[in-house]
């Protein structure tokens, strides 16, 4: 069995620009979600159908040229994170819908993007 790489480096591109990314990256891809529709019989009934967004998650480091009011502004955007593994998750039409919020103690930013249903780029 050959072993790969699965975790460490990742980069992250909004509208081609690349972040300074600093910590621990979190993407769920979005897409349809079922949750089971019980009935007082005790019996699954259907399903509810919901597309749910997808998003992006992390911290970036907040350097004197990265402008918190616009990335705050960000929406349509394509972001783009790309994994050790070498597969590429993408979010086309994607906001920033986080709370920027700052750690003083090394700089960091958190950050959030979501947008419709992502898709995930085989190497």
């Amino acid at each position: 069995m050959a072993f790969e790489d699965v975790g460490g480096t990742h980069k992250l591109f909004v509208n081609g620009v690349q972040y300074n990314l600093k910590g621990d990256p979190t993407t769920d891809i979005g897409g349809q979600k079922r949750t089971p529709v019980m009935g007082v019989d005790g019996r699954c009934h259907g399903y509810k159908v919901e597309t749910m967004p997808s998003k992006i998650s992390g911290t970036i480091t907040d350097t004197s040229d990265l402008d918190l009011v616009e990335l705050r502004q960000l929406h349509n955007a394509t972001v783009k994170l790309e994994k050790p593994n070498g597969k590429t998750f993408v979010i086309n039409g994607a906001a920033f819908s986080g709370d920027p919020s700052e750690s003083g103690a090394e700089g960091e930013i958190s950050f959030e993007f979501s947008g419709p249903p992502g898709k995930e780029l085989e190497p």
